[in-house]
């Protein structure tokens, strides 16, 4: 009876491998149709050509086109999440870690710029204040206005500001293109991030400081 249960829990574990090896590639391919022709323009079965399996394959998976969107918004988040606390690691100044997080922003351009447009799109249909993706950089924010390292009317205003400016940084980059300097924040990622933390109040000499401390956004995994 032991070996016979060890045999069914191994290959529980090896369908579960399976299962989640398949829903990854159904996520990675709707977001590639994402990013380059939106949600709504996206067929079903665009996503499982693109994916090379069977439809029916998909609707073990998803029910339709807008709960693979959530999979792929949730994916994209988490994964950004994920990149912008590796990057700030050690960074205990709030003003420095939105502006890191800014330009990790812009990096993402350069190294996967299907994830960097499915990101912009997620924003086109305006902030939701208390959104679960916004909640780190709320956190931040809110920080920051304690500890008066950035003056601001509020923290939503903040919000849209950071958010706004990023995402434009972002679209700007995509259709002009962005070269190698953007991964180590530099050229009109610093720019970007020199009007950011202006436009938060933090004064000039900390700008300075924040903006000459090296930053790389090379490898992660997010990127």
């Amino acid at each position: 009876m032991a070996v016979s249960s060890m045999r069914v829990e191994k290959q529980d574990e090896a369908g579960s491998r399976r299962r989640e090896r398949m829903r990854a590639i159904l996520i990675e391919a709707a977001l590639r149709l994402f990013a380059k022709q939106g949600v709504d323009a996206t067929t079903i079965d665009e996503i499982v050509n693109v994916a090379g399996v069977a439809k029916g394959t998909f609707y073990n998976y998803f029910t339709d086109r807008s709960e693979v969107a959530r999979a792929v918004g949730a994916l994209i988040r988490h994964d950004l999440d994920a990149a912008v606390t590796h990057i700030n690691e050690g960074i205990t100044d709030p003003a420095e870690r939105i502006a890191r997080g800014v330009r990790l922003f812009m990096a993402n351009v350069v190294s996967n710029p299907d994830k960097a447009r499915m990101l912009s799109r997620l924003y086109d249909g305006g902030l939701a204040h208390d959104s679960a993706g916004n909640l780190p950089l709320l956190d931040d924010i809110r920080a920051g206005i304690a500890q008066g390292r950035i003056h601001v009317p509020g923290e939503q205003v903040a919000l849209h500001f950071i958010v706004g400016l990023g995402t434009v940084a972002m679209r700007h980059l995509l259709d002009t293109g962005a070269g190698p300097e953007i991964l180590h924040g530099e050229g009109y990622a610093r720019d970007i991030s020199l009007m950011l933390l202006r436009g938060l109040g933090v004064p000039g000499a900390d700008i300075e400081r924040i903006l000459a401390r090296p930053f790389d956004a090379t490898g992660f995994s997010f990127l």
